[in-house]
């Protein structure tokens, strides 16, 4: 009887773990092999971006189908959309991300939420050259914020050379902002030209008569269109999208602000090993050449040399820095109150 019993217990709790995986419960990193294989009877991954519209995410995916037979699939959104979902999953006990694809600032508060589980242990860890933010991510990239502008109304000898030139009276009404009230680039923008040159600049640049938009892959355009002058802050690499457009991106002399990319996995992931299988993907050279090709500065070391010399100006951009990591909700509820009067 009481064999019977261990018995059922342990079937009690293999079928509770088979229930509720998470990235704790895959294989050991000693045995990537097996990994792999668990990996492969999962069948899928789920990606959460938070790079709306990016064509890299789903490239790498289709990469990484096409040599493990995996499918991946990958959702994209704002990093408010994103935290929204992985939220509402949570609180209804209803997970369905695997991995989330998201800058630091927004995957703090995700952890402080309790809405990430701990880091998957991958063999490629070893080779990333960006410190982690904190210890739950994978560094993947960097994302750097310029400025740019139509060179019909910006001519060379106008164009903002530093950060405060955006204050000159000549830009009133002629300047297109992406929100820095929301988390997301502008919200980094902000935090950087804070600690860079006080709230007095963003007072300053509130009496600009800014138009704002959350449209961020659409505003490179309306500047183009010549509706605007000047967009800030510009995702450095969405120029690959606009070649060809009257448009000139500009990192002015102090450098740009920027935000350290990285995945991090989402608490109580249903494809575990799957999770760590394309983590670890997302560091092989063919995955971090996608994002090279774009423009993006790189988490893993010893790939310059094949970076496309096109995109140089972009991956070696001069880096102001990145905002605090703590502190991002005052922050946020400031700009509010700068830019909306809130």
């Amino acid at each position: 009887m009481a064999s019977r019993r261990r018995a059922i217990r342990a079937a009690c709790l293999a079928l509770a773990g088979f229930l509720a995986p998470d990235i704790a419960s895959a294989q050991p990193a000693s045995d990537w092999d097996a990994v792999v294989a668990a990996a492969k009877k999962e069948g899928e991954v789920v990606v959460y971006s938070a790079i709306a519209g990016a064509p890299q995410p789903p490239e790498i995916g289709k990469l990484f189908e096409t040599k493990y037979g995996i499918r991946v699939r990958v959702l994209d959104g704002r990093p408010t959309e994103i935290h929204e979902r992985i939220r509402m999953e949570k609180s209804t006990n209803r997970p369905g991300g695997d991995l989330t694809l998201n800058g630091s600032t927004t995957l703090v508060l995700l952890k402080e939420q309790g809405l990430l589980g701990p880091r998957p242990e991958i063999p490629n860890f070893g080779k990333v050259v960006l410190k982690p933010a904190s210890d739950e991510e994978i560094p993947v990239f960097v994302l750097a914020y310029g400025l740019v502008v139509n060179p019909t109304l910006v001519p060379p000898d106008q164009e903002p050379k530093s950060w405060r030139d955006l204050l000159d009276p000549k830009w009133k009404g002629k300047i297109l902002s992406d929100d820095m009230a929301a988390t997301g680039a502008a919200a980094t923008w902000f935090g950087v030209m804070q600690d860079a040159f006080g709230t007095e600049f963003h007072e300053a640049f509130a009496r600009q008569n800014l138009t704002f938009s959350r449209q961020i892959q659409d505003n490179p355009r309306r500047v183009a269109r010549g509706e605007f002058a000047i967009y800030v802050p510009l995702i450095l690499t969405f120029m690959a999208n606009n070649e060809g457009l009257p448009l000139k991106p500009v990192i002015p002399a102090e450098g740009a602000a920027y935000t350290p990319f990285s995945l991090a996995a989402i608490a109580g992931a249903p494809h575990p090993n799957a999770a760590r299988l394309f983590a670890n993907f997302m560091l092989e050279p063919e995955a971090q050449l996608v994002f090279a090709r774009d423009g993006y500065a790189l988490a893993v070391g010893g790939l310059r040399d094949r970076t496309p010399e096109k995109w140089r100006w972009s991956v070696d951009a001069k880096l102001l820095g990145h905002q605090k990591l703590d502190g991002q909700e005052e922050r946020l509820r400031l700009a509010d109150k700068i830019y909306h009067g809130k």
